[in-house]
């Protein structure tokens, strides 16, 4: 993929990622429990570096599902309809995706979401925050925006990154699924246990 050397990718993968699942694993006293429900749980315990390295790979799962092997697809069908609803047009959506996510301040992340009404709008977290963590939206994709995203390939051209995520490789299919979950057409994607 030219937009993400082998080496972005392996060193993204293999060595944030990983040690994010690594750490979770090694912090977590309950292997049973969904990664949803650990993240939750450390929340709701205060419990910091449970939390953030359980976020960073719940975030970091979503983000690879975000991410299209096929280049410069677009979305169609009623996720397509609901972007141009809600943003004026699909071309009008780009710009405020790499608006938004040049905009995030420091490490985080750039989501896609809708809300229980079926809007969409753009959200940013910060660290290892998911954008689902209160319940009031649901995610439909995800750009990571911290520099080990593409500090290698863009050095620090994070805007030019983030135009290439969402004009050659953002996984269309996927939000689509997600967004026909929230209507209850489909099951929402969970982090697989």
């Amino acid at each position: 993929m030219p937009q993400m050397s082998p080496e972005t990718f392996d060193y993204h993968y293999d060595r944030h990622f990983m040690a994010y699942v690594k750490k979770t694993n090694d912090l977590n006293d309950d292997p049973n429990a969904s990664l949803e429900a650990v993240i939750r749980g450390a929340q709701t315990t205060s419990n910091t570096l449970l939390f953030q390295a359980a976020g960073q790979t719940w975030n970091h799962a979503f983000f690879w599902m975000s991410l299209s092997p096929e280049a410069g697809t677009t979305p169609a069908g009623p996720l397509a309809d609901a972007i141009i609803r809600d943003f004026g047009s699909h071309s009008a959506f780009c710009d405020a995706f790499v608006k938004a996510g040049s905009g995030q301040f420091g490490s985080g992340w750039c989501w896609l979401v809708v809300d229980r009404a079926g809007t969409l709008s753009l959200a940013t977290t910060h660290d290892a925050m998911p954008v689902w963590i209160e319940g009031k939206v649901t995610p439909l994709l995800v750009c990571d925006v911290w520099e080990h995203a593409y500090y290698i390939d863009w050095r620090n051209d994070r805007g030019s990154f983030l135009k290439t995520y969402i004009s050659e490789r953002a996984n269309w299919d996927f939000a689509s699924v997600q967004y026909s979950a929230v209507n209850g057409a489909n099951q929402l994607w969970s982090y697989p246990q």
